[in-house]
């Protein structure tokens, strides 16, 4: 009895440990990742319904969150400039063209901020096509920079698990090259798609966050569904909250409070 005592209070420790390691006790930072909103209802992993999103953003408003741009991240991490209290980046990974006909006029009704991760290689799908999956380029450009920014997420949406060093700082100017040549501002952020990077091997992580730096890159973001303490111990790896159609309003604010739990 005395040992099973024992071992239940060492559990019952380390659990409150590791529950305390992964949600900060101090000033933090959200970062939300969304993909598609439907208009029509549909919802799933990857889509939430603009009723969803208007519920979620509501709440966020109610709560006292503020969002900010890329923008306003950038100035902190380098010129350590103020955030407004509860910050929270509001993202989107993909660019698909919701993002701007059912999202922007929640986000302007609702008096929100919203940050776009674009893939040049989905763009150059939609000048071609006619399936109206991705964004126009008259719609980035019709989006009022101070409502929304845009972000970086690989040329052509392929993993950065494997990349080398070179081939991950040539895959980022060729992003950031086609966006200029279009005329798209964005900020010097990038997502990585699928979330993926080399996060078990210390010597090509190394080297991974090493090219990000020379490719210009101030913030870079995975996954994760972690807070971020603030200020920010690792820019190049800022953690994510995933939201999800599929998960409830009770999962979505449980998320926002206190990230994803250890256990």
């Amino acid at each position: 009895m005395y040992w099973y005592i024992l071992m239940v209070a060492i559990l019952g420790l380390v659990t409150f440990l590791f529950i305390k390691v992964s949600r900060p006790a101090g000033p933090c930072l959200r970062v939300l990742m969304y993909h598609k909103v439907s208009g029509n209802g549909e919802r799933d992993f990857l889509t939430v319904t603009a009723d969803q999103l208007s519920t979620q953003w509501k709440y966020l408003k109610s709560e006292g969150y503020s969002p900010i741009l890329f923008s306003d991240l950038v100035q902190f991490v380098q010129q350590g400039k103020a955030l407004p209290p509860k910050p929270v980046l509001l993202t989107f990974d993909d660019g698909y063209k919701d993002n701007y006909e059912v999202m922007y006029p929640i986000l302007q009704h609702l008096g929100m901020k919203a940050n776009i991760f674009l893939v040049p290689g989905y763009l150059k799908q939609q000048m071609h096509s006619s399936d109206g999956v991705y964004l126009d380029l008259s719609e980035i450009r019709i989006m009022k920079s101070s409502l929304v920014e845009f972000g970086l997420h690989s040329y052509d949406h392929q993993s950065y698990k494997t990349l080398s060093p070179e081939a991950l700082q040539l895959d980022i100017r060729k992003t950031a090259d086609w966006l200029s040549a279009q005329g798209i501002p964005f900020q010097p952020c990038i997502a990585f798609p699928y979330g993926a990077y080399p996060k078990k091997n210390p010597v090509k992580y190394k080297r991974f966050t090493e090219a990000l730096e020379k490719s210009g890159m101030v913030l870079a973001f995975r996954i994760g569904n972690r807070l971020n303490a603030m200020p920010l111990k690792k820019p190049l790896l800022v953690q994510r909250l995933d939201i999800r159609g599929d998960d409830s309003f009770e999962d979505f604010v449980r998320l926002v409070k206190k990230g994803k739990a250890v256990f």
